[in-house]
């Protein structure tokens, strides 16, 4: 008879080891790729920049994009926009805007309006100064 709880004990303890199937959007979750929503765009010209203030597409997403902000704020970044469109630029975090990033783009990327969504590709590395 004593077997038989530790039997049951062992595999509970496998069960609770082994990660659940992951659905494309939870391994996103757990990567430095999320969908965000431009709060506000600004096309300068001297120095020719494209500047947008963001924030997550979905609340939810929230406390992941605060964390990958503060994990990579200075370094490269990739924005996809639609399905077509591409563009490198910087990311910073605002620190004075809780939760809001900064994206700065060259000023031939593709056109961002306020309220726009794009996704950001986090690559992980330091963008020259």
């Amino acid at each position: 008879m004593p077997k038989r709880p530790r039997l049951a004990l062992m595999l509970v303890a496998i069960a609770l080891s082994v990660p659940p199937f992951a659905s494309a959007r939870d391994m996103d979750a757990t990567g430095s790729t999320i969908e965000c929503r431009v709060i506000e765009a600004h096309l300068g010209a001297h120095p020719a920049v494209l500047a947008v203030v963001f924030h997550q597409a979905e609340k939810t997403d929230q406390p992941r994009l605060a964390s990958l902000l503060l994990q990579h704020s200075g370094e490269e970044a990739s924005v996809r926009i639609g399905t077509d469109s591409h563009a490198a630029g910087t990311v910073f975090r605002l620190k004075s805007c809780f939760g809001r990033g900064l994206l700065l783009l060259p000023a031939d990327a593709p056109p961002l309006k306020d309220g726009a969504t794009f996704v950001l590709e986090l690559s992980g590395a330091t963008a020259a100064n």
